[in-house]
């Protein structure tokens, strides 16, 4: 076979392989919506949902940290604050 024919080929299968991976993909949303609020951990396993603020306590030891996104465990205990 010619080249350019082996050329085509494969220049044809991969632009319909990307088609069927976009088709595949394309609903699938790249992260979560924002909440209003943040999710924290209640006394008893609860779930309560509370206004974003400066501050969250942990729901092991009750210490206060700062509300940070970078910020993942309790500073005092170092349990998770998620």
């Amino acid at each position: 076979m010619q080249p350019w024919v082996w050329l085509a080929a494969y220049v044809l299968g991969f632009g319909l392989l990307q088609v069927l991976l976009y088709r595949r993909f394309s609903g699938r949303t790249p992260s979560p919506e924002p909440t209003e609020g943040r999710v924290t951990r209640a006394d008893g396993g609860r779930r309560v949902v509370t206004e974003a603020s400066d501050t969250v306590a942990c729901g092991h030891c009750g210490a206060v940290n700062e509300s940070h996104r970078m910020i993942r465990y309790c500073g005092s205990c170092a349990e998770s604050l998620r």
